[in-house]
């Protein structure tokens, strides 16, 4: 329970009688009166630094999330008081915040291990982050993403039926389908939709090239496909295949993964300098294999993200200068031809006419007319 000191009580009653008769049209339960304020759209402020901050709290889309049913103090534990004090600093997905206990370890239940996985990936970044760090992603950047998260239907009627006989409250059944059956399933993202994820930042061509220019002149580091790593994957096998439909071809997570905890390593990539990635020149045999069983030493040695750089691949690079050379060829002698055999027939007297259909007439001696 939140604690509202004596001196305010007059004016929050005030602010809840002129409340009391308006819709409020929750998707969840407020016992702590935050959406007194929050539920206001033009809730917010400008900073000092002039960053528009907004408070804005949608009840109708909260409601729909896995938080729906967790007191909005549990996780802004420094809320003491209403109206409360200036914010500080913000929730970060560590903070130890649900009112219920893991039933596994006994103690208060949050995200830390999978943000401290997070933190040590190639990704890790404060929640307020400055400079290119925040160009990575934070946890919020794929979790709120519709690509990440589908519109996804109710637990069917039979589901319902079956486990409200014990549970005996139908609301409860369809919160707990909504939340834990959802992460026992398999819940994998198809290709597509982890390419589009992992495009929709590392596609970026301003922030690469910001990136870029940051690390030149600091001295840093860059993977070798960092630049290209979007648009030479589109190229590869992997990628035409996945792009037309096939759902067994690898993506981005398939080998930047390590398969045996897929769904907390997929917080944890590194870079393929890192001998922990998958992709580093220890592992990559390994991963390769995940797929192609007979794969080794030599099969790994192939770039999965080929690019026209002749230092790069220059096999590629000069067996496309080759095929360009040879299509070129083949087209100026199909039209040479077509012009050559043109030239001909008009000398033997054959002309080009439309007369039901393009053909080829000639006019006989005998006056009629004959279609070659």
């Amino acid at each position: 329970m939140v604690r509202i000191p004596k001196t305010r009580k007059t004016w929050w009653l005030a602010v809840v009688a002129c409340l009391m008769f308006t819709d409020s049209g929750l998707a969840f339960e407020d016992d702590e009166g935050c959406l007194l304020c929050h539920k206001y759209p033009k809730m917010g402020r400008i900073t000092d630094e002039g960053t528009r901050r907004t408070y804005y709290v949608m009840p109708h889309v909260f409601g729909s999330t896995v938080h729906r049913n967790v007191p909005c103090t549990d996780c802004h534990t420094y809320i003491k008081q209403l109206p409360h004090r200036e914010v500080k600093t913000g929730v970060t997905c560590d903070t130890e915040c649900h009112s219920i206990k893991n039933p596994a370890t006994g103690k208060p239940f949050s995200h830390k291990p999978i943000a401290e996985q997070y933190q040590r990936s190639t990704h890790g970044r404060e929640k307020l982050a400055e400079g290119h760090d925040a160009d990575k992603p934070y946890c919020v950047t794929c979790h709120r993403n519709p690509i990440y998260n589908p519109d996804e239907q109710g637990p069917p009627p039979r589901i319902v039926a079956r486990c409200v006989i014990c549970h005996e409250d139908n609301k409860f059944v369809e919160n707990w389908y909504k939340h834990t059956s959802r992460r026992i399933r398999e819940v994998k993202r198809s290709s597509e939709e982890i390419v589009a994820l992992c495009s929709s930042c590392h596609g970026d061509e301003r922030l690469v090239q910001r990136h870029m220019k940051a690390a030149k002149e600091e001295g840093r580091e860059l993977g070798r496909k960092y630049r290209d790593a979007v648009e030479s994957y589109n190229e590869s096998f992997h990628g035409k295949i996945t792009r037309y439909g096939f759902r067994k071809a690898a993506n981005c997570l398939d080998c930047h993964v390590d398969n045996e905890n897929y769904y907390l390593n997929a917080h944890f990539i590194r870079p393929s300098r890192d001998p922990q990635s998958p992709v580093s020149s220890e592992n990559k045999a390994k991963t390769c294999k995940r797929c192609h069983t007979y794969a080794n030493e030599n099969y790994a040695a192939l770039d999965p993200h080929p690019t026209d750089d002749p230092q790069d691949s220059p096999f590629r690079y000069y067996a496309e200068i080759t095929y360009n050379w040879v299509g070129n060829v083949v087209i100026v002698l199909l039209v040479s031809l077509a012009m050559l055999e043109t030239i001909g027939r008009r000398r033997d007297g054959v002309g080009w006419r439309l007369h039901s259909g393009s053909s080829w007439w000639r006019r006989s001696k005998r006056g009629r007319n004959r279609i070659i």
